[in-house]
């Protein structure tokens, strides 16, 4: 793999569940991508190279169950199941990092119910050490990784709703922090980037809220008071990047209720100039950045999140950049039930990058494979049953292709298996009877005969 997949940005991304109720019409062509099982309401998603096989792998945040699930790459942009390691109370955001300096990422996360940060030490294999909470402010909703004060350590930047500022962790020297300092941030703040905002070679922070809020760093890992930007809608979400190519970051952040993206660019000195609007899809709430097609320019990739009054609004929007910082209309492709995060990565080792999207009430991920074009392929769909709510994979009849079970929860409490053809497609689903209205599906061998068995959870019989 080369490393331009492995490259990763600094900043986090975060979802707030609020419920959209207008309607715009898709442009362009909608395709489904590949579906995996992450945790109970999976609100956040980062990706980095967690096992070091170079393979990039996928963090989720799970808001819901309350931990983080890993899927490790295998290689081929396909995913292992889920690992789940607990995290702390409403996890609504994951970061990936070095924290501790032995050249293994590790996770932080922000969690919102219990006003802290987790921090989960990779053991330098891909596995996770028991979870470290750290104080952060009332109602933290995103975090980010960077080293602000130039030590050469990871610290962390945090979000916190309720509070309206962000708290900045020093890191310790051994991937353990100080007390966090709290900075003013605005009115609700929901999501924080990191960056050299204004050329001086220290971290500043970007805060995306009821408006956009830049703290520039004081040269010592401190910061200076805040300057605020204007910008439409609801902000869920902000990502940096240079787009318009004058070598300084500029800022695209998610605008949920203005149903677009707003785009700041930098004046070359850590201030922004007036937001430029474009539509992005229906409700978006979460924004990355990444050279999709390869000509050189960052572009954006947005996720939509469901419309409860139009199922068709989920999306996953690309925006290519037209070579000077502005954005062609979008392209919309299928994701899964309320997307909340996407993040951007080499995921198949093409060299091109590929997206990954997490699902918020479908809990699973979507991968969407990049062409290398700014176009991303989306696999053919095949019946399941009634209304599925979760989807596993595992080779079931020993012929070495992998085969796909579905759980049809709401008026059918049954799965479907669907064997696969030898080719990637599937033949007819052949329904058994579950119970109790089947949620969430695993494949694994229970009972050590190298077959593989099926473990289903039910929603309304409590009980697996």
């Amino acid at each position: 793999m080369s490393t331009l997949g492995l490259k990763l940005r600094q900043g986090a991304l975060l979802t707030l569940a609020l419920v959209c109720a207008i309607a715009v019409l898709a442009i362009g062509p909608l395709f489904p991508g590949a579906q995996y099982y992450a945790g109970n309401g999976p609100s956040s998603v980062a990706a980095g190279d967690l096992n070091g096989d170079e393979w990039l792998d996928l963090a989720v945040a799970n808001e819901w169950s309350d931990n983080v699930s890993v899927l490790l790459g295998r290689g081929d942009g396909t995913f292992a199941e889920a690992v789940h390691y607990p995290a702390g109370d409403g996890p609504r955001c994951v970061a990936v990092g070095d924290l501790d300096g032995d050249e293994w990422p590790d996770l932080a996360v922000a969690n919102s119910d219990s006003d802290n940060v987790s921090v989960l030490l990779n053991n330098g294999d891909g596995t996770f050490a028991a979870v470290v909470q750290y104080d952060a402010g009332n109602h933290p909703l995103s975090v980010a990784v960077g080293d602000v004060n130039g030590d050469e350590w990871l610290d962390l930047a945090v979000a916190n709703y309720y509070a309206d500022n962000v708290s900045v962790l020093l890191n310790n020297g051994d991937g353990t922090f100080a007390a966090p300092a709290h900075y003013g941030a605005g009115d609700a703040p929901r999501s924080v980037a990191v960056g050299d905002l204004d050329g001086d070679d220290w971290l500043d922070l970007a805060v995306a809220g009821n408006g956009v809020s830049v703290l520039l760093n004081n040269g010592d890992g401190t910061f200076a008071a805040a300057m605020h930007y204007d910008a439409v809608g609801y902000l869920l979400s902000i990502a940096m990047g240079d787009l318009d190519g004058d070598e300084w970051p500029d800022l695209a952040l998610a605008n949920k209720w203005g149903f677009g993206v707003s785009v700041l660019l930098n004046n070359g000195d850590g201030t922004f100039a007036e937001a430029l609007q474009y539509g992005a899809g229906v409700c978006p709430v979460s924004v990355a950045i990444g050279d999709l097609d390869g000509d050189g320019w960052p572009d954006l990739a947005v996720a939509n999140s469901q419309d409860p009054c139009e199922p068709g609004g989920a999306s996953a929007s690309v925006l290519l950049n037209r070579g000077d910082g502005t954005f062609a209309e979008l392209v919309q492709y299928g994701a899964g039930r309320y997307p909340s995060c996407v993040v951007i990565g080499d995921v198949n080792g093409d060299d091109w990058l590929d997206l990954a999207v997490a699902n918020e009430y479908g809990n699973d991920v979507s991968v969407l494979l990049g062409s290398g074009e700014g176009t991303f392929a989306g696999p053919v769909q095949w019946d399941a049953g009634i209304q599925p709510s979760s989807v596993a994979a595992g080779d079931l009849n020993g012929d070495e292709w992998l085969d796909l079970v579905v759980a049809n929860h709401y008026y059918e409490d049954y799965i479907s298996v669907l064997l696969n053809n030898s080719d990637g497609t599937f033949a007819a689903p052949v329904q058994w009877d579950a119970g109790g209205r089947p949620a969430s599906i695993a494949v694994a061998d229970l009972d050590g005969d190298e077959w593989l068995d099926l473990a289903v959870a039910y929603d309304y019989s409590d009980n697996v």
